[in-house]
Order: structure tokens, then sequence, then C-alpha cells
């Protein structure tokens, strides 16, 4: 094909034919440039697709982390409940002054949970240092940016400055200092009931306790709903 043009070129060259063999020579730049054009068209369709099959890859994996989170936020949700029912259920023994019965035992060790919230943010860490605009999802980039850098960091603080310092700060010198056994989620045997009821410190303690409580699974309970709709708008985009 070279060979053909050249000999094109020689002949209208030869024969005087300045004219027609520029715009032949223009021609044939055109042609060279349409060329290069659509090389690099093809090449970057093919970056494209590279870029969109990591993009969809890297939103499974976050996908898959957050069923994780929202897992972990369920059951969490749960233990609250139900330990919130067992310090209800003791306040109201204590405010009532009702006598022990062994089954108060099981809610004696549920006055405290020992849950916290693990994040799973692997593919989130990995994705901060590949580059977050991967997600070519501007709505869905900012919703996942705003999650693990604020949304699941603001809860942890405050699980720590109010479930952790309230357990060691008062939860756990009361039931090192009132029963003779523990053992979660089974029983905690006070040593002396009476009391125990009769302590209006006590009672002070499970009623804030109920309190926290009730904030943690308001948190949780919202922090659900923004995974869950995370999910639903990657299960959106790797649909796409």
């Amino acid at each position: 094909m070279i060979k053909f043009y050249r000999k094109i070129r020689q002949r209208l060259l030869t024969e005087n034919k300045f004219n027609k063999y520029l715009l032949y020579a223009i021609g044939e730049i055109i042609l060279v440039v349409i060329g290069i054009l659509i090389a690099i068209s093809i090449n970057n369709w093919n970056e494209n697709k590279k870029t969109k099959v990591k993009e969809i890859k890297s939103l499974l994996e976050l996908r898959k982390d957050l069923h994780q989170n929202l897992n972990d936020i369920s059951g969490n949700i749960t233990n609250f409940q139900i330990s919130k029912k067992a310090n209800e259920i003791i306040i109201h023994h204590i405010e009532n002054n009702l006598t022990y019965n062994d089954s108060l035992n099981y809610h004696f060790s549920m006055i405290y949970p020992f849950i916290t919230f693990t994040i799973n943010q692997t593919t989130y860490e990995t994705l901060k240092q590949q580059g977050i605009d991967l997600i070519s999802n501007d709505s869905l980039r900012n919703l996942v940016s705003d999650l693990y850098s604020n949304r699941f960091k603001a809860y942890q603080t405050f699980e720590d400055t109010y479930m952790v310092n309230h357990y060691f700060n008062y939860i756990k010198p009361m039931m090192v200092s009132e029963f003779t056994s523990f053992e979660f989620t089974s029983k905690a045997i006070p040593k002396n009931y009476n009391e125990f009821i009769k302590n209006p410190e006590y009672k002070q303690i499970l009623i804030i306790t109920v309190d926290i409580y009730t904030n943690f699974i308001r948190m949780q309970s919202n922090l659900k709903t923004e995974v869950q709709e995370i999910i639903d708008v990657i299960d959106k985009e790797v649909a796409n």
C-alpha cells in the first residue's frame, strides 16, 4: 500500500502536476490523521472498558463489605434491645420492690451486652489508595465517602465515649461489687438482692444504661438505613 501511494506521488511529480500532488498530499495527511484518531478512539474505548470492569469488581467487593456491616448492625440492634429490656425488667423490680426469683439471673447477665461495632472497611481503604474516583457515579462516591469517613467514625466516637466509658466507670464496678458470679447471656447471681434493689445509685445506673441503649438503637437503625440505601445504589450501578 505504501509503494502504491509512493508511485502515485512520483507520477504526479514527474507529470509536473503540482496542484494535484498538493491535493493528494493533503488527502493523504487527512487519512493518516483519521487513522490516528481511530486508533486513539479504539485505545480509549479499551481503557474505559478495563476501568469499568475494575470499577464493577470494586463495587461488588464494597457491597460484600457493606452486607457484612449490615449484618453486624442488625445483630447489635437485637442485642441492644435484649439488654435494654433486661435493664427495664430489673428497674421494674426495684421500683415495685418485687421479691427475687431465679429468672432474674438471666436479666442481670444481660445488663451490658459487651458488643462493639466492628467496621469492615477493607475495600474502602483499597479504593482510597487506588483513587476513590474509580467510582464514576458522583452521588454514590459521595455517599460511600461520607459513610466511612464521617458516619461510621462518628458512631465509633460515641461508642467509645458512652458505651465503653459507662461500662468501665459504672457497670463493671457494680457487677464486681454486687454479684458472686457472672456468665454473659446465662446468669449473674447477686450477693444480696434486697440490698441491691434498695441502692438508689444502682437504679440510676440502670436508668442511664437504658437511655444509652435507646440512643444507640436509634443510631444503629439510622446507619442500617444508610448502608442499605448505598447497597441499593450499588445494585443499580452494577446492573447498568
